[in-house]
């Protein structure tokens, strides 16, 4: 079998991937391990309850915002099932026994803040400008360029988040509450750039939206499209080596046995794995050595709570708990203290608005914590494994019981996933659902971009650029603009 384009793995950016060139003319074939598409958009089903693993919400998506200006171009603004959060609180950081309400729209969010900070105007002013400023860089169709190009762009991998707040402010509150966001990029105060961080927020605070019965309609969604546009997507399609001639690859095996020949490549899976399926293949030494030696992200514990009806209150809105005085602290915790923090979401259904049906819990939980079962599969990890989880899941409950009142006796049941789960379900070798840890003490050596050393391979996905919806997406626009040119690409989407 013979395509245009081969794209390894159906998560976000491969979908995407495969919308814009299938659009464009390209034979495309997506090719993804798993009997399910989407990858950290794909849900599950228990007692009828619909639960994420990994897109629990979204933002940006207003008339006119970035991500609902991308979304028109896929398609997807006027057919996705979502429900705006609550604009005077759509997360709320819980710190230090208070709450910190963060309000969507700059002026309000800076109100709201000064409400707890009232001596902080000139901080909060500064902080919004930045979120403002770097908006701006990364508005590629507001600008027609990517910020790629801007030397601003790497001035923001080169500063930590944690510096730039401590030049803004000497209040270690506010600094910690602003860094409430932090489990959700898993951030490194020794390592977190202040892209990342405010990119996220800034996604957020323009607005901010759940998925009603799952974020999977978004690869359902893209994947009828491609199909309808004469796409190829293959299920349960592993691809195991990429088979090289005179320096570029000319076809990939497939579950050991396939071969799929194409033109051109795009790899949507992390970049570790990828290597490891082409140990021969001609990618300079250095550059091999740089990206498997790249960190991850921390993993997570999550735990899914199966509602029973009309038993406990839908919150419209995000809870990030610290029981801790640094947030950056969260990740070292022991195995008595443990958790030190969690976030929490409440999924909405189309079955209710006025109670909850499903509630998703993620904690960190690091992966020396799970090696000695890395060696096992889904169903497969042994009794000391499930006496593992179940004692994890049992403290997180009890947590959730004093800081929520009547939540045990309102759960019909829970189910659990640690980062053995992630590493199963998403290729990521060490469980982390935010991919590769970017380093601002050196941004160049923990950066992977989408043209590689191999003429016709590309790369996309959460670990290029950054992790989130819009971090993939403008990646997806980047990976496709070395095959159909970034002006024109830029300017189809600007006026479709």
């Amino acid at each position: 079998m013979k395509f245009d384009v081969v794209i390894i793995g159906s998560g976000l950016g491969g979908l995407q991937c495969g919308y814009i060139l299938s659009r464009e003319g390209y034979n495309v074939c997506i090719l993804e391990k798993n009997s399910q598409l989407g990858g950290c958009l794909q849900t599950f089903i228990r007692r009828g309850t619909t639960f994420d693993t990994g897109m629990h919400y979204i933002g940006s998506m207003e008339e006119g915002q970035m991500l609902h200006e991308y979304f028109r171009y896929f398609g997807l603004t006027e057919k996705l099932k979502l429900r705006k959060l609550d604009e005077e609180a759509y997360d709320v950081i819980r710190y230090m026994d208070r709450e910190y309400n963060f309000a969507m729209g700059f002026e309000r969010f800076t109100d709201t803040m000064l409400n707890y900070f009232p001596g902080e105007r000139e901080a909060l002013e500064k902080y919004t400008g930045k979120l403002r400023e770097i908006g701006e860089s990364v508005s590629m169709l507001s600008s027609g360029e990517s910020g790629t190009n801007q030397t601003a762009y790497f001035d923001y991998f080169s500063t930590g988040i944690d510096n730039y707040l401590d030049s803004i402010t000497g209040n270690r509150i506010m600094k910690n509450v602003l860094l409430g966001l932090s489990p959700i990029y898993a951030g490194r105060k020794d390592k977190s750039p202040l892209y990342i961080p405010m990119v996220i927020h800034l996604s957020f605070i323009n607005s901010a939206f759940r998925f009603v019965d799952g974020g999977s309609q978004v690869s359902d969604l893209l994947a009828g499209s491609i199909e309808a546009a004469g796409g190829t997507i293959m299920r349960n399609a592993e691809v195991t080596q990429l088979n090289f001639s005179s320096g570029s690859i000319e076809s990939v095996t497939v579950n050991n046995t396939e071969f799929i020949e194409a033109k051109h490549f795009i790899s949507n899976i992390h970049p570790a794995r990828l290597l490891e399926m082409a140990p021969e293949a001609p990618f300079r030494p250095a550059y091999r050595n740089r990206v498997t030696g790249i960190e991850d992200t921390c993993g997570v514990f999550t735990l899914y709570l199966s509602m029973k009806p009309g038993a406990f209150p839908y919150r419209n809105r995000n809870y990030y708990v610290f029981k801790t005085e640094d947030v950056w602290g969260a990740t070292d915790y022991t195995s008595s203290n443990w958790p030190l923090g969690y976030m929490l979401h409440f999924s909405p259904s189309s079955k209710s608005e006025e109670f909850a049906t499903a509630i998703i819990v993620n904690t960190y939980l690091r992966w020396k914590d799970v090696e000695p079962w890395k060696d096992t599969m889904t169903g497969k990890r042994g009794k000391e494994y499930l006496e593992f989880k179940k004692e994890k899941a049992e403290k997180l409950l009890a947590m959730l019981e004093s800081d929520f009142p009547g939540i045990s006796n309102a759960t019909a049941a829970y189910y659990t996933s640690t980062p053995l789960t992630y590493r199963d379900f998403i290729g990521s070798p060490t469980g982390s659902i935010y991919g590769l840890q970017k380093d601002f003490n050196n941004p160049l050596s923990t950066m992977v971009v989408p043209r590689t050393s191999i003429p016709n391979l590309l790369l996309t996905g959460q670990n290029i650029n950054i992790h989130g919806v819009i971090g993939v997406t403008i990646c997806s626009v980047l990976t496709c603009s070395a095959l159909v040119g970034q002006k024109y690409l830029i300017g189809k989407m600007k006026n479709c």
